[in-house]
């Protein structure tokens, strides 16, 4: 599909189709397409748990307001932010850089301590764990629709039971859940709401 094809089709489905599996291997060139999605720094802020099994599914679905579409979705990815991305992925990123030929060796270790000094204030490391993880999972519904697939962005649950039942350490923090799977045949989808024009809401140069 074009780009604009994809954003015009791609809509916010309200049930699944529960007998649609997805394969692993499809599922994982959709999260790999998704980890283009910009970041600070290339650091990538973001890790994902996916519920793939009915029982991942329902014990997601009990920290979720119960909500159907956790268990008819294929699967759900639970989109974290990692808020010490810098200090994990920093070495990793460096040698990315310089196999691209960013900077060479003699950078190496500057550009590490550079991305490892991390943010100046605790908010604006947990602004950089939303951030980037949102960027990722717009990305990824995106990618997924261009590969056939049908998404659901879901803020509905409690992130202290997700957190405890799904282990997450005290770096990782859930930002959103996003359901893929194929719509449920037996829902019409209404037209899709009229959106706020951007001559309404942009602001030129000032307030």
């Amino acid at each position: 599909m074009e780009f604009l094809e994809v954003l015009s089709s791609r809509r916010s489905v309200p049930s699944f189709d529960p007998s649609v599996s997805i394969d692993r291997t499809v599922l994982l060139e959709i999260l790999n397409t998704a980890n283009l999605a910009p970041s600070s720094m290339c650091l990538q802020q973001w890790e994902y748990i996916v519920c793939d099994t009915p029982e991942a599914k329902a014990r997601l679905q009990a920290a979720s307001f119960n909500q159907k579409k956790i268990t008819e979705a294929s699967a759900v990815v639970i989109v974290l932010g990692n808020l010490k991305a810098a200090e994990q992925h920093a070495e990793i990123v460096a040698d990315a850089n310089m196999e691209a030929g960013y900077f060479g060796e003699d950078r190496r270790e500057r550009w590490i301590a550079s991305a490892k000094k991390g943010w100046p204030t605790e908010r604006v490391e947990r602004d950089e764990a939303f951030r980037g993880p949102s960027l990722w999972a717009m990305t990824f519904m995106l990618a997924a629709k261009e590969a056939g697939w049908d998404t659901a962005p879901m803020g509905g649950y409690e992130p202290d039971k997700v957190i405890a039942e799904f282990g997450l350490p005290e770096t990782h923090i859930p930002v959103l859940l996003v359901a893929i799977g194929k719509a449920n045949p037996e829902i019409t989808l209404l037209p899709r709401v009229k959106r706020i024009p951007a001559e309404t809401l942009a602001h030129f140069n000032n307030w």
